[in-house]
């Protein structure tokens, strides 16, 4: 009887709310409570509210407004993407040196271990693709490097391979468009 009385005195809300003219707290209605032997257990109604967050260290691209827009469009610039800072790839070095391969009796996690697998793993698949996309170069194969790179999902590379290509005068293909050829 009485968690009846109590949860009739919850759910009651004012007649008369004050308008306001900020954003509006919106509140879960109550619809059950009971009581259990660890305590009371109350169950509520959550309101239809959709929460729009920004993940950290994300870069959020808004539209210029009407008045400062010119009329000519512009145009974005080509920048490298972000490595991870040199304390992060220390750690990781260290991570994959001590626990990568170790035996049971060394002093590593499990969770360790398995992140120091998965590193290694990335970093041997990243040394063969570099391998893969030098010996293309080495073979005068811009756009074929480019392509072995975007196929082996590293933008960074590719980025790298088509700076290198822009740069040498002796690289041909489309990668390389409006450079001079050196006849060999």
């Amino acid at each position: 009887m009485i968690s009846l009385l109590l949860a009739l005195s919850l759910a009651q809300t004012p007649d008369a709310v004050p308008a306001q003219s900020g954003p509006q707290e919106v509140r879960a209605p109550l619809q059950s409570c009971e009581m259990t032997p660890s305590g009371w257990l109350c169950s509520y109604q959550m309101p239809a509210v959709i929460l729009r967050g920004v993940p950290p260290g994300t870069v959020v691209l808004t539209e210029p407004s009407a008045g400062s827009a010119s009329g000519a469009p512009t145009v974005p610039t080509l920048v490298p993407p972000v490595e991870i800072n040199s304390a992060e790839a220390d750690r990781q070095a260290r991570l994959i040196a001590r626990c990568a391969d170790a035996s049971w009796m060394s002093l590593c996690l499990p969770g360790d271990r398995r992140e120091a697998r998965i590193l290694r793993d990335a970093a041997n698949a990243r040394a063969a693709l570099r391998g893969e996309v030098t010996r293309l170069l080495s073979e005068d194969k811009c756009d074929e490097a480019v392509r072995a790179a975007l196929a082996g999902a590293d933008i960074t590379l590719a980025w790298e391979v088509r700076t290198f290509c822009a740069a040498s005068p002796a690289m041909t293909g489309p990668a390389t468009a409006g450079a001079a050829t050196v006849p060999n």
